[in-house]
């Protein structure tokens, strides 16, 4: 494993799929010690050897500069208190367990060190992510906000956003592979229906999002000028695309989000 001397090293507790995801990302990029803890071992191989493994979460608390909470929500009280021992006002700890606040973070490390907490969606697995970031705590410095825009960044990209935001940003952002994969099920479904083979149609829907995702992406028209260019006048796409207006298709999926909106906030009361 390559020795870093500049960069601060990471160490992540819990590299399952979301830890592991960030960890492989960072690990791609030479000139940094990458630690790594996980209540299974066996996860940690597949990162081996660019991330050491770490039998106690202490250990690799004392041995990261920023440490890294991928675990589920409810043991990050139990992790932030197995760590607290090895934190120093140098360290920094970052959770990307859903619904954690500051608050709850700030308190267990016990104000040693700066919290940060993060929200990754699941597309990070394929680095092709968004996470956002909260950058709330005033002992945090401007060079560990910016370390954490360049680690994020090796799974996808970035924001800062405020606490106040976070439950928005999951609902829209963090729960939008779920709206997708539904969207995607249902188009896979339809080309079944009319005699593609199932493998045969899962293929051609996945080159279907991602072609008009690299579109919209290469496109400075916008998503409403991209749909109606497909429509000719009197074809068969305004006819779909009729069909979902009057059956209220896009209302349907805006309030898909507002509902997931509502749920975290309630979650963080």
């Amino acid at each position: 494993m390559t020795v870093a001397r500049n960069l601060p090293s990471v160490g992540c507790i819990g590299c399952g799929n979301m830890g592991g995801a960030i960890m492989a990302g960072l690990s791609a990029r030479h000139g940094r010690n990458l630690y790594g803890y996980n209540r299974t071992p066996e996860r940690l191989r597949r990162l081996e050897p660019q991330v050491r493994p770490v039998a106690d979460m202490a250990e690799l608390a004392s041995l990261a500069d920023i440490v890294i909470i991928a675990v589920k929500p409810h043991l990050v009280r139990g992790v932030l208190d197995a760590i607290l021992p090895a934190l120093t006002s140098k360290k920094l700890v970052v959770s990307v367990a859903a619904g954690i606040t500051q608050a709850v973070l700030r308190a267990g490390v016990d104000g040693i060190c700066p919290v940060v907490r993060a929200m990754p969606n699941t597309p990070a697995l394929a680095g092709r992510g968004v996470t956002a970031l909260c950058f709330e705590d005033p002992a945090l410095r401007e060079e560990q906000k910016q370390q954490l825009h360049e680690l994020f960044g090796c799974v996808g990209m970035t924001l800062e956003l405020p606490e106040s935001r976070f439950a928005a940003f999951s609902a829209f952002i963090g729960c939008g592979p779920g709206y997708v994969f539904h969207c995607m099920n249902a188009v896979m479904q339809a080309g079944v229906t009319l005699g593609f083979p199932r493998a045969e149609a899962r293929r051609m829907t996945e080159m279907l999002f991602e072609g008009c995702a690299c579109m919209a992406g290469q496109s400075e028209a916008s998503l409403s000028d991209l749909r109606d260019q497909v429509c000719s006048p009197g074809g068969m796409t305004i006819a779909g695309v009729n069909h979902m207006e009057r059956t209220g298709v896009a209302g349907h999926i805006i309030d898909a989000v507002l509902a997931a909106d509502a749920r975290g906030r309630d979650m963080e009361k």
